[in-house]
C-alpha cells in the first residue's frame, strides 16, 4: 500500500459501481438516485480513506494499536494477553505494524462472509500472521462482511507500516505476558497512533 494515496485500493472496484450509478441516474435524469450516489461515494472514500499516522510516543520498546477501532475484549491466558479490537465500516481498515517486524508467517483459512449466521465463527473465512521482531506476536483478523481482508506480503515492517486491510470485523492481537499492557476495554484506538503497551 502506497503512502501517497489517499485513499485505498481496496475501494477502487466499489468507486467504479458508484460513478456507473450516479452517471446513469444523471443520463436518465433520475434526481434522487443522482444525489444518493454522490453521498455514498462521499461516504465510500471517507471509510477507505488512507492517513498518514505518526505514534504519540516513541522508542523501541512500544506495541502500537495495529488498526483503527475500539477494544471489546482484553484476555490473560496461558502466558500471553489476548486483545480484541472492533473495526466498524467508518474506521480507518489498515492494519499496521505494532512493532519493527523482522519475519512474518502467514497463514488463511478459507470460508464464507457468514455475518447473520449463528455459525459465522466456523464459516468466516480467518487471516492470521505470525510476527518476529523484538517480541513474537500474532494477528488475527476476523472479517465479518467484506472479502478483500487481507495481509500484503511476509517481508518485514517498519513500526507503524502499512501491512494488511480488513473493513468491518474483528482483530485479535496476542502478546506475550512481557508486554505492559496499557490499554482498557472500551478505549477507541487510532492504528499507528495510539499505544497498548510497553515491552518490560
Amino acid at each position: 500500500m502506497s503512502s501517497i494515496q489517499i485513499i485505498t485500493r481496496e475501494s477502487f472496484l466499489g468507486i467504479v459501481w458508484f460513478i456507473v450509478w450516479i452517471v446513469l441516474c444523471r443520463v436518465f435524469d433520475f434526481s434522487l438516485g443522482f444525489l444518493l450516489g454522490v453521498v455514498l461515494l462521499l461516504a465510500w472514500l471517507w471509510a477507505f480513506r488512507n492517513p498518514e499516522r505518526t505514534p504519540i510516543d516513541r522508542g523501541d520498546d512500544i506495541v502500537l494499536a495495529p488498526i483503527d477501532g475500539t477494544i471489546s475484549n482484553i484476555e490473560h491466558r496461558q502466558g500471553t494477553t489476548r486483545i480484541s479490537i472492533d473495526v466498524s465500516f467508518f474506521d480507518v481498515g489498515l492494519v499496521r505494524a505494532p512493532q519493527e517486524i523482522e519475519t512474518i508467517t502467514l497463514e488463511k483459512k478459507f470460508g464464507l462472509v457468514a455475518y447473520f449466521s449463528p455459525l459465522q465463527k466456523e464459516l468466516n473465512e480467518v487471516m492470521r500472521a505470525d510476527i518476529v521482531g523484538k517480541i513474537a506476536c500474532s494477528i488475527w483478523l476476523y472479517p465479518k462482511v467484506f472479502k478483500h481482508t487481507k495481509f500484503y506480503a511476509p517481508i518485514a515492517y517498519r513500526l507503524g507500516e502499512r501491512m494488511g486491510f480488513m473493513k468491518v470485523g474483528t482483530l485479535v492481537l496476542e502478546l506475550p505476558d512481557s508486554v505492559e499492557i496499557r490499554a482498557h476495554i472500551g478505549d477507541k484506538l487510532k492504528g499507528g497512533v495510539n499505544v497498548l503497551g510497553y515491552i518490560k
